[in-house]
């Protein structure tokens, strides 16, 4: 139990939502572990990379040590944006090492959780 607790409190999730993960899941593991899989929290760059083919099937993904495809930022600054509710140039910050609220990796593992079961309901 006390593990658990150091490992959620290193992903500097906020204190009222640990307390109802673990009062939800006190009396079964296995669900607690789902919730914990929830909250590993996801960059902006993963969930592009993942989800931008998807989202956007005419932009090419960008390839390991080269430049962006042309229009690849521009849809994830708008995608993401939409998804935030931050400004495009906030969320273009993300991308070249402005710091972010730790709240935007857990809100987007969120919605990749939720577009991954949208696909598998289909």
């Amino acid at each position: 139990m006390q593990c658990q607790e150091k490992l959620i409190n290193a992903k500097k999730i906020p204190r009222w939502f640990v307390k109802l993960i673990l009062r939800q899941t006190a009396n079964n593991p296995n669900t607690q572990k789902i919730f914990l899989a929830v909250l590993e929290p996801m960059t902006p760059q993963e969930w592009c990379l993942i989800w931008m083919p998807i989202i956007h099937p005419g932009v090419e993904l960008p390839q390991e040590g080269e430049r962006n495809p042309c229009g690849y930022m521009k849809a994830c600054l708008a995608t993401l944006s939409a998804l935030t509710g931050y400004h495009e140039r906030t969320v273009e910050g993300w991308f070249y090492g402005k710091p972010y609220h730790y709240s935007v990796e857990i809100l987007l593992r969120c919605f990749h959780l939720i577009f991954t079961l949208q696909q598998y309901l289909e």
